[in-house]
């Protein structure tokens, strides 16, 4: 009977598991006055049936970090995974992921934002909701020549001619994803 009760219950979660977020490499460009952010998003569904999910993905938005352009939202390989912007709003955009059974897919999200003030920010800690750590993370800052940073978001681990560069792997992030310039 208790074999029984943890096979049933077994499926019952493996029915309930919707889709899986995997991965992210994101890169970011911080000029005066613009924040730009392109990414990559990896995606998976473990289970033996389509699953289609409603996302949202915040952007903040406020008096210093103008209403962000939406320049990209579209599934980047060759899967047969789809995506569909549902509503673009002041704080973050929401769209529909559906996965074909035992899949996984690469997912584009881009945006621009104008800039008021000395600081730019993009939301990481929501990776956390998906109930496990990041598989990979990597993020890269390229800064325009007439901006200087005080302030980077993590301790610095790789810098380039372009700008800096974080990987971690097994990523719980802490804090947001925060920048500091003059």
């Amino acid at each position: 009977m208790k074999y029984l009760l943890l096979i049933a219950l077994c499926v019952l979660s493996s029915l309930l598991v919707g889709l899986s977020f995997e991965a992210e490499e994101l890169q970011f460009t911080l000029s005066k006055g613009e924040w730009e952010m392109d990414g990559l998003f990896h995606f998976a569904n473990y289970r033996e049936i389509e699953v289609s999910q409603a996302i949202y993905f915040p952007i903040p938005s406020d008096s210093l970090s103008l209403q962000p352009a939406l320049l990209a939202l579209e599934v980047i390989d060759a899967s047969e995974a789809s995506c569909q912007l549902i509503q673009q709003t002041k704080g973050g955009i929401s769209f529909m992921l559906s996965m074909p059974e035992k899949s996984f897919c690469t997912l584009r999200i881009a945006y621009r934002q104008s800039l008021l003030g000395n600081k730019a920010k993009y939301i990481i800690t929501t990776a956390n909701s998906w109930g496990k750590p990041l598989s990979y993370a990597s993020y890269k800052l390229i800064v325009g020549s007439e901006t200087t940073i005080s302030k980077l978001p993590f301790a610095e681990q790789k810098i380039t001619t372009e700008g800096y560069l974080w990987e971690f792997y097994e990523f719980s992030p802490q804090h947001e994803f925060e920048v500091e310039f003059n």
